[in-house]
């Protein structure tokens, strides 16, 4: 019997590792409890919640990266680079080159703001990259790459 719930790739976080490593700075979380525990916020709330929309899932992602401050530094860059990876590995993207200046970059900055102080809920972010986000026209080899090693529920 086939399911009607749709399954989605979740990122892991040595995943997240890599990106912070890649696109952040050669550096290992001062708390790698809490950044284990921020990956795993959107596949708890798709388990316990039985949330289905891929954008309010994405959202969690970057509250918690945000929240538990894993990192000494750049956890709000990380949080942007981990939800664009997420819905990147799903079929959409926030940005074409991660960590960008210019119009959209600034918007998604000032929206992970919004979240980190409380100004907006996780709920509104996801409301807000389901509007910015544009379907992948062309799934690079870092995108597969990322895809494939994701976890899939």
């Amino acid at each position: 019997m086939a399911s009607n719930i749709p399954k989605f790739r979740f990122l892991t976080a040595a995943q997240v590792r890599r990106l912070h490593g890649t696109l952040i700075a050669n550096a290992q979380p001062t708390q790698p409890a809490l950044l284990e525990s921020a990956v795993q916020s959107p596949l708890n709330i798709k388990y316990y919640n039985n949330e289905q929309n891929l954008f309010q899932l994405a959202a969690s992602l970057p509250e918690k990266i945000m929240k538990n401050h894993a990192y000494q530094d750049g956890n709000k860059r990380t949080a942007l680079v981990a939800a664009d990876m997420f819905l990147k590995i799903n079929g959409y993207k926030l940005q074409e080159t991660p960590l960008q200046t210019g119009n959209v970059s600034q918007d998604l900055e000032n929206a992970h703001v919004a979240v980190c102080t409380n100004a907006w809920t996780a709920e509104e972010l996801g409301r807000f990259y389901e509007q910015s986000a544009k379907a992948i026209e062309e799934w690079t080899p870092e995108i597969l790459a990322y895809r494939n090693e994701a976890t899939e529920y």
